[in-house]
């Protein structure tokens, strides 16, 4: 796979990761860190397929990351990661009906911008 495909798909994996937690955590009645709550959370939270799945994202998105710097420039590669913003914006309109707003719209234009701008 190319460098640039590898990119991608660390990038789209993390971020598939992050809405697939966000839906396990819909799913949750809340989470206790406290000392005497951490176990139960823990137990909840290995229960829970969305969560278990997702973390297998970010899983193996962070080992394509790590061979992605292998043999790219961290100054080429890392500005890419921020598209994942993009990403899951699109997701949680879609998977979660939240708004996209004009201030999100020019946010993500601006980021599309700074990481085509930085790439050159």
């Amino acid at each position: 796979m190319s460098q640039i495909g590898l990119i991608i798909t660390s990038i789209a994996l993390g971020a598939t990761g992050q809405v697939l937690l966000k839906a396990g955590a819909n799913s949750l009645r809340g989470l206790n860190l406290s000392l005497s709550g951490i176990l139960p959370s823990i137990w909840s939270l290995l229960k829970t397929p969305a969560i278990i799945i997702g973390m297998f994202c970010f899983g193996f998105s962070s080992l394509l990351w790590i061979k992605v710097l292998t043999k790219s420039e961290l100054s080429y590669a890392y500005p890419m990661v921020s598209f994942s913003y993009v990403i899951v914006t699109i997701a949680a309109a879609i998977f979660f009906k939240e708004a996209i707003t004009l201030n999100k719209i020019f946010g993500i234009a601006a980021i599309v911008m700074g990481v085509f701008i930085l790439n050159r």
